[in-house]
C-alpha cells in the first residue's frame, strides 16, 4: 500500500514563484489548488531521473568548442525514453508524472522538434551555426535545473544540486585574464635605449585618441587589428569585418592598426580619412559616425570603396601608356644585360684572336694537374711564412685563373654549336626587306631570341616541376646567345669593332649616371591606381595622400604600415635563411631591425615621393624580382629583365648619393640586394610576414584581433605558423595554436571560421614572470551556414572565397561576396553562445574575457618541455 506525506501546502505554494517559472500560469491555475502530497513511488522515481539529469548534458553548461551538438541533442531526446521506463516502473508516481511530463512536453519537445530535422539535413555540422541550437539549449537547460529542484523536493532529501556557473576551471580562466600585460611602444620599455624617444611619442600619439574616444589614456595594456595581405580580396573582407567592430563602437578601442599588402589597402583608406588634419564632424571610428554609419542605404564613403574595386582597369589610352611603360623598362633592362654580354664579348672577340681555342683547351686540360701541384705546394708555403691573413682572398684568385681557361673552352664550344643556328639565321636575312647585313642580322637574331623565349615559356608550363632547373638553364643559354651574338657581330665588323666597343662603353656611362630604376618600373602606376581607389577625402574628388608625419592621431588608430626589406646580399648571419628583414612605416619612426629606425620624417626628406600612398604600394608590391623569404636568383633574373618591378628602392635619410641607378638593376638582376649601401629594396610585406600582427607582438598587444584573408584553398595557415615561427625565433613569444576546427572537414567546409588563441610573452629582464596576451585568429573561411547570396555566388564561383590573388579586378557581385562574408564572420564573434547578451556598446576587454571563458581551456602546468613545444 502507498502510504501518503503529511503536508499542508498547495501545489501553488511549492511550486510558484516570483518572475519566470518553467510552471507558467497555465500549470498553476490547472493543478495549483492541490495538496502537495508526494507518496514513496514519486521519491523512487524523482530519485531515478535526478540521477539521470545531474549525469546528461541536459543540465551541464557546454563550452562553444567542447561537445558535439547532434550528441546533446539525443542526450535531451532520450530524456522522454527514460521518463516513461520510470513512470512505468513506479505505478502510483501521479507527482512526479504531473509535472515531469508538464516540463517535457511544454518546454523539452518543441526544441527536440525543430532541431531533430536539422540535424538530420547536417545544420549542426557548422560550429558557428549551432548558436541558435546552444541558445535554445541553454533555456531547456534552465527548464530542466529548476525541474531537479522540484525533483528533490518530491524525495524530500536534497542531494548533488547542479551548477550552471561556468564550464570546469573557469576560476582559472578568469584569474589568468585578470593579470595584465605591459604594454610597450616601438618594442621597448628599457629607458635610455636608442628607441626610447620614437617610443615616448607613439605612446603620446595613442593616448590621443584614447582621450578623444574618453577612454583611459594610461592604461597599461594596448589592443591592435591586424589585417593580412591578399591583394583586393583581403582588404574587402577585411572591411567587412571592420563593419562588423564599428556596429559595437569597439573599433575606437584598439590602438594600432597593422597591415600588409591587400589588407593595407583597408587600413589606408581609414588612415586617409580619419588621420589627415582637419577631419569632418561626424567622422570617426565610431559605429554612429561615417564612414561606418549607414542611412537609408550603404555608407557614400564605403561606397566609393565598392566603386574602385576593379581598381586597375583603366581606358584603351592609359593601357596604351603602361604598355609603352613596359615595354621601355623591357627595352632598357635588355639594353643593359646586352651591354654587359657585349662587353665580355669583345673580351672573348679580341682574346680569341690572339689565343688560338686549342691553346686555351691545352690549358682546361692542364689546369687540374696544375692545381693539385699549387694545392700540394700551399701546407710547404704555410709551414715556413706561417697561416695568411689573406689566405682566403688568394684561394679565391686561384678558383677565377683556374676557371677561367675551363669557361673559354665552354664559350668556344658555344661557338661552334652555334655557327649552324648562325647559318640558319643568315639564311632567314633573304626573306626580310633589303636592309643593311648588320641591322637585318640584329633583328632576326631577336625574332629567334623572342621565339625562343615563347617556346621556354611554354616548357615552364609543361615542366613545374622542373621550373628552378629550367630557368636557371634558360638564364644562362640566354646570356650565353647574347655573347654568343655580339662576337659574331664583331666578327663581321672586324677591324671596325673598336668604334662598336666604344659606343658601347658611351651608352654604358650614360646610363650608369642618368638611369633612374624607381621611375622605368611600374611602381608608380600601380601607387596611383591604388591612392585614387582607397584613398579618399570628403571634400574633393581626389584625395592628396597624407604624409605619415603629418598624421593626427586624434580620431585614427595608429597605422604599422608593414613591407619587406630584400637583404639576400647581406653578410650578418641572421639574413642568411631569411634573406630580407620586416620594414615597417609608422607616422613616428620607419626601419627595420637590420638596419635600425629613423624618424619617419627624416626617410620622407630623403624621398620626396615617400606618403601615405607610397607605403600603401610598396606594402602591396607582391610582384619583384627581391621577395623576402621566397627570393630565388632565377627569378629575380627573369622578372627584372621582364620589368616585373613593383617594390621600390628607398634611399637612406642622410644620404646623399644619387640614383638608384643601373648598380641596383643588377642587385635585382642577380638578387644580392643588401642593407649596406645607400639605397635599401622594399617590397610587400607578405614576402617575410602576411598577417601584420607581427609589430604587435614586438609591442606586446595584451589583445589581438588578425583578419586573415589570404589565398589558402586547402587551409594550411601558411600566414600564421610562418607567424608562429619569427615570433618565437625573434622574440621567444610563443603562440598556443589549435587549428581544428577551422581545417576542412569531408563536406568541404570549416566547423568555425575563427580560433581563440593565447599569447606568452616571456619573462625579460623587467619581468617578474611571463605575461599572456589572446589573439582572435579570424579566417577567411565558410563554414555552411551563409546566407542564400553566398551560397549560390558559391555554386558559381567553385574557389570562393579563395580565389587568385592575381585576380585584381572585382566585379560588384565578386566585392559584394567578400565583403559580406567578411560581415557575417565579424557577426559571429558576437554569438550568445559564446559570449552571452551584448549591448551595441561593447567593452573591448570585457569582450575578449567572455570569449576566453568559453573558448579557452586552463593551463596545463609548466612542463621540462618549453615554450618551444607549443611549435
Amino acid at each position: 500500500m502507498v502510504k501518503a506525506r503529511n503536508t499542508a501546502s498547495t501545489w501553488r505554494e511549492v511550486l510558484q514563484q516570483p518572475g519566470e517559472s518553467v510552471f507558467g500560469a497555465d500549470f498553476i491555475e490547472a493543478y495549483g489548488d492541490r495538496s502537495w502530497e508526494p507518496v514513496d513511488a514519486d521519491s523512487a522515481a524523482a530519485h531515478s531521473l535526478h540521477v539521470e539529469l545531474i549525469s546528461r548534458i541536459a543540465t551541464q553548461a557546454l563550452g562553444y568548442s567542447d561537445g558535439v551538438e547532434d550528441r546533446a541533442l539525443t542526450s535531451v531526446f532520450e530524456l522522454f525514453g527514460r521518463a516513461r521506463a520510470i513512470t512505468e516502473k513506479n505505478p502510483g508516481c501521479v507527482t512526479f508524472e504531473t509535472v515531469i511530463w508538464y516540463v517535457l512536453n511544454s518546454r523539452v519537445r518543441p526544441f527536440t522538434a525543430k532541431w531533430h530535422p536539422k540535424s538530420v539535413a547536417g545544420a549542426l555540422r557548422a560550429l558557428d551555426s549551432s548558436d541558435e541550437f546552444r541558445a535554445g539549449l541553454v533555456g531547456v537547460q534552465a527548464a530542466l535545473v529548476e525541474l531537479d529542484k522540484v525533483l528533490q523536493l518530491i524525495r524530500t532529501q536534497p542531494g548533488y544540486v547542479v551548477d550552471q556557473q561556468g564550464r570546469p576551471g573557469q576560476d582559472a580562466i578568469d584569474n589568468e585574464m585578470a593579470t595584465p600585460v605591459n604594454w610597450r611602444p616601438m618594442g621597448t620599455n628599457v629607458a635610455g635605449d636608442v628607441l626610447a624617444g620614437f617610443s615616448a611619442l607613439e605612446r603620446s600619439a595613442v593616448e590621443q585618441r584614447r582621450t578623444r574616444y574618453n577612454l583611459d589614456p594610461e592604461r597599461g595594456w594596448a589592443a591592435g587589428l591586424a589585417l593580412s595581405g591578399g591583394g583586393i580580396r583581403s582588404a574587402t573582407f577585411s572591411m567587412g569585418v571592420m563593419v562588423s567592430l564599428a556596429k559595437r563602437n569597439l573599433l575606437p578601442q584598439f590602438d594600432y592598426l597593422s597591415s600588409v599588402s591587400g589588407g593595407g589597402y583597408a587600413a589606408s583608406f581609414l588612415t586617409q580619412l580619419l588621420g589627415a588634419t582637419n577631419v569632418p564632424p561626424k567622422f570617426s571610428l565610431l559605429g554612429t559616425d561615417l564612414p561606418f554609419t549607414r542611412d537609408e542605404g550603404e555608407s557614400l564613403m564605403l561606397r566609393r570603396i565598392r566603386h574602385g574595386a576593379s581598381y586597375l582597369s583603366g581606358s584603351f589610352v592609359e593601357r596604351l601608356a603602361v604598355a609603352m611603360a613596359q615595354a621601355q623598362g623591357v627595352f632598357i633592362n635588355m639594353l643593359v644585360l646586352g651591354l654587359i654580354a657585349a662587353f665580355f664579348g669583345y673580351a672573348d672577340f679580341m682574346l680569341g684572336q690572339r689565343i688560338p681555342r686549342d691553346t686555351a683547351r691545352q690549358a682546361a686540360l692542364w689546369s687540374p694537374v696544375l692545381l693539385a701541384v699549387i694545392f700540394l705546394a700551399i701546407p710547404l708555403i704555410q709551414k715556413i711564412r706561417g697561416p695568411s691573413p689573406r689566405a682566403q682572398t688568394w684561394m679565391a684568385l686561384l678558383g677565377i685563373v683556374f676557371l677561367l681557361p675551363i669557361l673559354w673552352v665552354i664559350l668556344g664550344a658555344a661557338h661552334s654549336g652555334w655557327r649552324p643556328l648562325v647559318d640558319w639565321v643568315s639564311s632567314l636575312r633573304t626573306l626580310l626587306p633589303d636592309q643593311t647585313p648588320d641591322v637585318s642580322t640584329i633583328s632576326t637574331w631577336l625574332t629567334v631570341l623572342g621565339s625562343l623565349s615563347a617556346g621556354a615559356g611554354a616548357l615552364l608550363t609543361i615542366f613545374s616541376k622542373g621550373r628552378p632547373v629550367l630557368l636557371t638553364v634558360f638564364m644562362a643559354l640566354f646570356f650565353v646567345s647574347l655573347e654568343v651574338l655580339s662576337v659574331d657581330f664583331y666578327m663581321t665588323l672586324d677591324t671596325q669593332a673598336v668604334f662598336v666597343f666604344v659606343g658601347i662603353i658611351v651608352v654604358a656611362a650614360y646610363l650608369w649616371f642618368v638611369l633612374d630604376v624607381n621611375v622605368i618600373s611600374l611602381h608608380g602606376y600601380y601607387r596611383g591606381k591604388l591612392a585614387a581607389s582607397f584613398l579618399i577625402d570628403p571634400s574633393r574628388e581626389v584625395a592628396v595622400p597624407i604624409r605619415l608625419s603629418d598624421f593626427d592621431p586624434a580620431s585614427a588608430l595608429f597605422p604599422i604600415v608593414n613591407c619587406a626589406l630584400n637583404v639576400p646580399g647581406s653578410k650578418r648571419a641572421v639574413m642568411r635563411g631569411r634573406l630580407s628583414d620586416l620594414f615597417s612605416f609608422t607616422p613616428v619612426a620607419t626601419g627595420a631591425p637590420v638596419l635600425g629606425y629613423n624618424s619617419t620624417r627624416d626617410w620622407e626628406k630623403a624621398n620626396p615621393n615617400l606618403d601615405l600612398a607610397t607605403a600603401m604600394a610598396l606594402s602591396g608590391a607582391a610582384v619583384s624580382p627581391q621577395m623576402g623569404l621566397g627570393t630565388t636568383r632565377y627569378a629575380s633574373f627573369w622578372l627584372t629583365l621582364l620589368n616585373l618591378r613593383l617594390g621600390l628602392w628607398l634611399r637612406k635619410p642622410g644620404s646623399k648619393a644619387s640614383g638608384p641607378g643601373v648598380r641596383h638593376l643588377l642587385q635585382e638582376l642577380t638578387a644580392t640586394a643588401n642593407e649596406r649601401g645607400a639605397f635599401v629594396n622594399v617590397s610587400d610585406g607578405g614576402h617575410i610576414e602576411n598577417l601584420g600582427v607581427y609589430e604587435l607582438l614586438r609591442r606586446r598587444c595584451r589583445y589581438i584581433v588578425a583578419v586573415d584573408g589570404e589565398s589558402d584553398p586547402k587551409m594550411t595557415f601558411h600566414a600564421l605558423t610562418n607567424l608562429q615561427r619569427l615570433a618565437y625565433i625573434d622574440f621567444g613569444i610563443v603562440l598556443e595554436l589549435n587549428l581544428d576546427d577551422l581545417r576542412l572537414g569531408q563536406t568541404g567546409y570549416s566547423r568555425s571560421h575563427f580560433q581563440f588563441c593565447r599569447i606568452i610573452y616571456p619573462a625579460g629582464h623587467q619581468d617578474s614572470k611571463e605575461e599572456i596576451g589572446y589573439l582572435i585568429y579570424l579566417k577567411l573561411s565558410l563554414t555552411g551556414n551563409e546566407g542564400e547570396f553566398l551560397r549560390r555566388y558559391k555554386l558559381d564561383e567553385p574557389a570562393f572565397p579563395h580565389q587568385s590573388t592575381a585576380d585584381q579586378f572585382f566585379s560588384e557581385s565578386q566585392f559584394e561576396a567578400y565583403r559580406a562574408l567578411g560581415e557575417h564572420v565579424g557577426e559571429k564573434l558576437f554569438l550568445p553562445a559564446i559570449t552571452g547578451p551584448l549591448g551595441r556598446d561593447v567593452d573591448l576587454e570585457d569582450w575578449f574575457n567572455r570569449i576566453g571563458r568559453s573558448l579557452l581551456d586552463p593551463r596545463a602546468a609548466a612542463t621540462g618541455d618549453g615554450p618551444a613545444a607549443a611549435l
